[in-house]
């Protein structure tokens, strides 16, 4: 007997590109464009981990596309506990992460 949720197996996505975005006041994860993964779609992690790091930065990851009766697909990360920053994109991702590094420690004050 099969507990799925879902008809048809999952389709996997690995090495994914995706930029952290402020949507609605919140920061999301979507996929770059020119990828196999639909740059439409958003994907789901820990929120504690995306606001961890600054609106802008570059991670790589492996994620899944889950397609809900009735709602709108979405991707999710296979390692949901852990974000890796690109390294394709490190010196972006620096810039980035010292502007928000300096911004929260002036709002400190």
């Amino acid at each position: 007997m099969k507990y799925s949720l879902f008809k048809e197996n999952p389709i996997w996505y690995l090495d994914i590109y995706a930029e952290s975005i402020l949507e609605k006041g919140r920061i999301r994860l979507k996929p770059l464009d020119g990828q196999s993964a639909d740059s439409s779609l958003r994907i789901e992690c820990s929120r504690k981990l995306r606001k961890k790091y600054g609106v802008g930065t570059v991670f790589k990851l492996d994620v899944r596309l889950v397609k809900p009766q009735n709602k709108k697909p979405y991707l999710i990360c296979r390692n949901r506990k852990e974000l890796r920053r690109a390294l394709e994109y490190f010196e972006r991702n620096r810039q980035i992460q010292i502007q928000y590094l300096t911004s929260s420690q002036l709002s400190l004050f």
